[in-house]
């Protein structure tokens, strides 16, 4: 998870923004990834402007995203592309035409992607007829396992080189405005920014399902029937135009209906979330956060688990988020607790202690954070500052009281003029 908080114009959309197109830079780019290096500065205005943040671009701008799949630069008006796993199935094919002379040098290669794309190490496992509990090996790897191996990388490759990340803008609650009309916005061209026009499209292939939103209001409801959008009360009274919903409503539907689809199915997603606290009182801010993490699969393999980015102005959001980390810790501890009570005898064949520790947790909250794949910054005055304790494992208090105290300060500043 990575956390950009900051005031307004500061630079936290642009920086998501680019985030989301560095990471699966082929899926922009029409003429092939091959041809990536030779784009000009006008061609990646064309991409930015998809994103509304053309005008961003100045003479000494400097872009560098760096990940297990690829390197992208932008600097002196100029595209680098590093295709860093392309490269390594290039050299594999190379070797592989004198396989019994390069047979150390392709199992190295083998290795070095296996460590880093766990599907492509469970599929390596099915080729070469390898047990999941015993440590994979390459030794005894034929020229024919070699050529599978191969097919199978470059497909997952050419997946993952378009896989971007799922941007949720905080335009979000115009959407059930304009989503029934979507494509003929698209074919008249009508000047709204790309990326709303995009994520609206892609909501409507979505197949609606129940949502609880418990956590706005006591038992209200979402459900998708006959075509329409309705929103169920407690007592059973529907709205049937969601346009007339609550603006919380209107904000947090669109996030649901993504979150609740796309990451639970197995592989890797990545999620943009502008602004989640948009019209939503603080403890609907609290209970959304802990809803969007619970269940979500976090991981160091490229190819596996969710990344969340979260863009926000709001210091709700932050506590939720400190108390979502501190539950793991606190579940840690109870776990070393818990495994200390538990019999010798029963300490590798039981994982009991690991479960009551969570069901004792999840009493008090629904979701829990590992502060090893957590990241938060302040963005402020052209520079980001981590605002993350990594020996504490949590959120600077002083960034998160930083405007209660200011208030709280100006409240006793009145309080002695009016002695």
């Amino acid at each position: 998870m990575n956390v950009f908080i900051g005031p307004q114009a500061t630079g936290k959309s642009a920086i998501a923004k680019i985030y989301t197109i560095f990471k699966a830079p082929a899926k922009f780019i029409n003429q092939g990834i091959e041809n990536l290096d030779s784009l000009t500065d006008i061609d990646f205005r064309k991409i930015l402007s998809e994103y509304n943040i053309q005008s961003f671009l100045r003479p000494e701008t400097e872009i560098r995203f760096d990940s297990g799949l690829h390197t992208m630069t932008y600097a002196n008006g100029k595209i680098g592309y590093v295709p860093k796993l392309l490269f390594k199935i290039y050299e594999l094919v190379e070797l592989s035409k004198s396989f019994n002379a390069n047979k150390e040098m392709i199992i190295t290669l083998l290795n070095e992607i296996s460590r880093n794309f766990i599907h492509f190490n469970i599929r390596s496992r099915t080729i070469l007829d390898q047990e999941e509990s015993r440590e994979l090996s390459y030794n005894n790897l034929t020229k024919s396992q070699l050529s599978k191996l191969i097919s199978i990388i470059e497909s997952h490759e050419a997946t993952l080189s378009t896989d971007t990340a799922i941007y949720i803008p905080a335009e979000r609650t115009i959407i059930n405005i304009i989503r029934k009309n979507i494509f003929n916005l698209q074919l008249h061209e009508v000047p709204l920014p790309k990326n709303i026009l995009s994520f609206a499209a892609e909501l409507e292939k979505i197949e609606n399902e129940k949502l609880d939103l418990n956590f706005i209001v006591e038992g209200l409801k979402y459900d998708y029937i006959d075509g329409e959008d309705r929103i169920f009360t407690e007592d059973g009274y529907s709205i049937n135009n969601l346009s007339e919903a609550a603006s919380g409503i209107q904000s947090v539907l669109p996030i649901l209906k993504f979150i609740t689809t796309k990451p639970r199915r197995r592989g890797h997603k990545s999620f943009v979330i502008e602004e989640p606290e948009l019209n939503l009182f603080p403890n609907a801010q609290y209970k959304l956060i802990q809803f969007l993490e619970s269940g979500r699969p976090e991981s160091h393999w490229e190819d596996h688990g969710t990344i969340h980015t979260y863009t926000t102005h709001s210091p709700y959001i932050l506590s939720a988020l400190n108390n979502l980390l501190y539950a793991h810790k606190v579940t840690a501890k109870l776990d070393r607790k818990h495994f200390q009570m538990t019999p010798i005898k029963d300490r590798l064949r039981s994982v009991s202690y690991r479960n009551k520790s969570l069901e004792i947790v999840r009493k008090i909250i629904a979701a829990d954070i590992n502060p090893r794949y957590f990241t938060a910054y302040q963005i402020y005055r052209g520079k980001a500052e981590s605002i993350f304790d990594k020996r504490k494992g949590l959120i600077m208090d002083n960034y998160i009281d930083e405007c209660s105290d200011k208030m709280a300060d100006d409240f006793e500043k009145l309080m002695e003029l009016d002695k």
